[in-house]
């Protein structure tokens, strides 16, 4: 269909309400995938203290939140960081935070199907005893595409009330699976606490950094909630709530829905399954629930769809804000005339998740391919936290000098920026390049292709089209 371009209109505001925006924000997060998908990383590089893991991922997490809470309030806009950047330093750094931003989303985005693709494989195997493999993968890969697709185009209301339903089922099952592991440990007196020492962790340090990237990797999609501001009642009170209260409360359920998983097996027995592509969760599942594990991984599908659809929209919506000043391609610009949404933006990102997830799969396996998608998506997501964190204290010591607060917009934005450097530091160094080419090294070169590529294109337009630039400010104005 041919779309014409953005009417004064814009995104259909009103669209969201409060709770609609927790729950995409919340889904994005994943309740349980953070479980299903992440616990099995975690417990495999850290043994037994996923809890503490998650525990520590809030912790670096928050003060982010509260950057992103801060200035959502001031400067509401489906652009998020773009916009907030190129008010509070200059244009030509919010275009290649908008940039690195639309990177991470577009990462988050394609990790979906790689993992729908997994569970699906395992549903095919436990309900019709099919033989499983790159084949029925990616019919999976191709099959949640479409049916995020017929979730995401009609609009970011359908989205919203798709993000309900998915959350609550995931939180039901996910909270009773844990609950019937510890209750079983309490009945026969073997419930322990030391999941929540990360003293005890397996490897000591290095394993507890190396399971962060995952604990991590389970927050990375709050900032999702701010790409709605535009389509939200009352963004500058709702988004700034939404944003921290949704990073509390799926924290502390990780934190105490892990601490029954990781009595259920052993420490070593985690990195066993994981080095065999098998997901210790579904293990545990089938020893507890024996056929009820079917429902475990049913709620791990539709968890999967609804970040794939929160995914996509926060990609759309930056590259949408970014399309319209010119930064990007006018072609993501465009709205659909009816729904008002960003199909072209939506139709790019759909294409290439599908062909990049064939490509991935084929070379690096199934199960590593979410591994190593996963660990570039972290490091970009800490590096637009660390630019926020820099941008909330920046615009509010430049323009709000009278509000500006020493703990608010000075304390919490360097504590931001130090926890989100930390995880950087220790797991995307050395021990990532030491993991070999195709875990370690290629990522690593891949996340520094993108960063000067988008240097690159940046330098470029603001050299060739510096008004764009200024229009993008303009717009915010």
């Amino acid at each position: 269909m041919n779309l014409e371009s953005e009417s004064h209109e814009g995104l259909k505001a009103g669209s969201l309400n409060a709770l609609g925006a927790i729950a995409l924000g919340a889904v994005m997060m994943a309740p349980a995938l953070g479980i299903y998908a992440n616990l099995g990383l975690i417990s495999a590089e850290s043994g037994e203290v996923a809890p503490a893991v998650f525990l520590l991922s809030l912790i670096c997490t928050l003060p982010s939140a509260v950057s992103y809470a801060l200035i959502a309030r001031e400067l509401p806009s489906a652009g998020s960081s773009y916009r907030w950047l190129s008010e509070s330093i200059n244009p030509a750094v919010g275009m290649w935070v908008g940039l690195l931003l639309v990177a991470t989303y577009l990462l988050a985005v394609i990790l979906q199907p790689m993992l729908f693709g997994l569970f699906f494989n395992e549903l095919l195997a436990a309900v019709f005893g099919m033989q499983i493999g790159y084949g029925t993968w990616m019919v999976g890969v191709v099959l949640s595409s479409i049916l995020v697709a017929l979730i995401a185009y009609p609009g970011i209301q359908m989205s919203a009330k798709a993000s309900i339903v998915l959350m609550v089922a995931e939180l039901v099952v996910v909270f009773a699976l844990s609950l019937t592991i510890l209750t079983g440990h309490w009945l026969d007196d073997r419930v322990q606490f030391t999941p929540f020492n990360p003293a005890r962790s397996l490897g000591g340090s290095h394993g507890l950094f190396g399971g962060l990237v995952f604990g991590l990797l389970s927050f990375v999609g709050f900032g999702v909630i701010t790409t709605a501001a535009e389509e939200t009642n009352s963004p500058r009170s709702t988004i700034p709530k939404v944003v921290v209260l949704a990073c509390i409360l799926l924290g502390g359920f990780w934190a105490f829905t892990a601490w029954g998983f990781c009595l259920a097996l052993r420490p070593q027995e985690w990195a066993d399954y994981v080095t065999k592509g098998i997901n210790p969760v579904a293990v545990i599942a089938q020893l507890y629930w024996r056929g009820g594990s079917i429902v475990v991984i049913l709620t791990a599908i539709t968890s999967v769809l609804g970040v794939y659809a929160a995914s996509m929209v926060g990609y759309a919506r930056v590259a949408y804000a970014m399309g319209r000043d010119g930064t990007l391609p006018n072609y993501f610009g465009k709205l659909h005339p009816k729904y008002r949404v960003p199909w072209n933006a939506q139709h790019v990102v759909l294409v290439v998740t599908i062909l990049v997830a064939a490509i991935w799969g084929r070379w690096l396996g199934l199960y590593l391919s979410y591994d190593w998608w996963g660990s570039a998506l972290v490091l970009f997501a800490m590096v637009s936290n660390i630019l926020v964190n820099l941008g909330c204290g920046v615009f509010f010591y430049r323009f709000r000098r009278r509000e500006f607060s020493g703990v608010w917009h000075g304390f919490i934005p360097v504590l931001g920026i130090i926890t989100s450097f930390l995880p950087l530091y220790y797991s995307f160094g050395t021990n990532l390049w030491q993991a070999g080419w195709k875990r370690g090294q290629s990522v690593i070169l891949f996340c520094i292709f993108i960063v000067i590529a988008c240097s690159i294109y940046t330098y470029v337009l603001s050299r060739l089209k510096p008004e764009v630039l200024q229009r993008s400010l303009a717009r915010g104005e």
